[in-house]
């Protein structure tokens, strides 16, 4: 068994003087502006793996960020010893690596005509009052669920229980200080199932701001079970062009490479395959991607980015037509764009289309499929930003009149996300929500598969 633990040095009070100090320290050592992101967390875990604890971890931490700037010039440090003489060492190297760093006319603080000054609860902080000793045991049932379900579960790589809280502040020398109390609980499994010649991992997890709303134990067992085995006895298919139905998680991983090409890094430093087209149809005409910062309890709901900057609902994709990017401040300036409030990242994206109903569901999906893949994982990387092109590894199962024929895996999917985006059949209505993402399955309408 692990155990380890990491001290302690404020409290929640605390994190407010903290980041008021840093800012003064900064300016009183030469800066012109600065920010500061203070976070204090306490997190729980444990793993237990044959049904015995393997891990238990237990962490206070706090820790801050400094940005400093001057003269056109800026450097980041961040330090865990939060005293004020920490705190001027921590500045006094960020002004020391400044001073050696190129000017940039896009560095500096957000203006304050751009800051967040509507601070609404968003319910995102919800401290699980749970015991040590039951989490392990909610490990543990969710590790003997995975077993039950059939002998050939033969191991696991175990059932982990996780719980984490904090608060963070973010605040600029622009007069901007925000407080976002916070936490995240999760559970996840992992089984391996064992046939003749092989073996197969299926892993399921889930994750919530309140404990309380975190699935059964048993049921996270069962479907990493479930999932081991549906792999089993699989094969290849010969090389060929058809359809493909993507499940819920791995349809995220196609809408992450929208976000990533959509995104300031991607589009003002290695190039995308989206700049310039604000404007142009990319997906079907009945598919729209909406953005909601303001979800009760969403797993990406805040109410400014990691700028300061306010945040708003948006529509992204519109009736299929790109409507914006995803830019925090840095990046909108090098791109001479507004900012969108994307420091962080997106918030709750969630993928619509008018033809979807609630009662397209899996089989209502292989219906429409017929014949060709259905797509539960994808692995590896291999999406190649600047044109556009997707290759990747897949496994799933072979799809024949609507029903599954035997699963599949060793199998390459390569196409181009133009292609793909534009050829998105049908979405379903089987919408699952994991960290920042809701959709249901993505049925495109053809994609080359590479077997035997």
């Amino acid at each position: 068994m692990q155990t380890s633990a990491a001290e302690v040095t404020t409290t929640d009070a605390d994190v407010g003087d903290i980041a008021t100090l840093a800012l003064e320290l900064a300016k009183a050592n030469g800066a012109d502006n600065a920010k500061v992101e203070v976070s204090r967390t306490e997190g729980r875990s444990v793993t237990v793996r044959g049904g015995v604890p393997a891990e238990r971890k237990f962490q206070l931490v706090s820790e801050v960020a400094i940005t400093v700037y001057r003269d056109g010039r800026r450097a980041s440090t961040s330090t865990s010893d939060l005293s004020r003489d920490g705190l001027d060492a921590a500045i006094a190297a960020a002004l020391h690596i400044a001073a050696v760093t190129a000017r940039d006319e896009a560095a500096g603080p957000a203006d304050e005509a751009q800051l967040a000054s509507d601070f609404i609860d968003l319910d995102l902080c919800h401290p699980a009052d749970v015991a040590l000793d039951d989490m392990v045991e909610s490990a543990r049932r969710a590790e003997a669920a995975a077993y039950a379900v059939d002998k050939a579960i033969a191991a696991t790589n175990g059932a982990s229980v996780h719980t984490t809280s904090g608060v963070s502040i973010l605040a600029t020398s622009r007069g901007f200080m925000g407080r976002t109390p916070w936490s995240m609980n999760a559970i996840s499994a992992t089984a391996v199932a064992a046939g003749e010649r092989e073996r197969q991992i299926g892993f399921w997890s889930d994750a919530a701001r309140n404990y309380e709303s975190l699935p059964s134990p048993d049921e996270i067992g069962k479907t990493a079970a479930s999932r081991a085995l549906g792999a089993l006895n699989s094969r290849s298919v010969p090389t060929q062009t058809c359809s493909v139905l993507f499940e819920p998680l791995a349809a995220m991983s196609l809408l992450r490479e929208f976000v990533g090409a959509a995104s300031g890094d991607a589009l003002y430093r290695s190039g995308s395959f989206l700049k310039d087209r604000i404007g142009a149809a990319l997906f079907p005409e009945d598919v729209s991607v909406f953005e909601d910062p303001f979800v009760k309890r969403g797993m990406s709901s805040r109410c400014f980015d990691g700028d300061g900057i306010s945040v708003s609902r948006r529509t992204v994709i519109d009736r299929g037509v790109l409507k914006g990017y995803f830019l925090g401040l840095y990046a909108a300036r090098r791109l001479k764009m507004n900012p969108t409030g994307s420091g962080y990242g997106p918030h709750n994206l969630e993928v619509r289309s008018e033809h979807s109903d609630a009662t397209d569901g899996l089989q209502s999906m292989l219906s429409k499929l017929g014949r060709g893949l259905f797509v539960t994982d994808l692995v590896g990387g291999g999406v190649n930003r600047l044109n556009g092109d997707f290759s990747r590894a897949a496994r799933g199962f072979w799809v024949e009149g609507g029903e599954i024929q035997f699963a599949v895996s060793g199998v390459t999917l390569a196409s181009n996300l133009f292609a793909m985006f534009g050829g998105l059949r049908s979405i379903g209505g089987d919408k699952l929500t994991r960290g920042g993402m809701t959709t249901g399955s993505w049925l495109i309408d053809e994609m080359k598969v590479g077997g035997l």
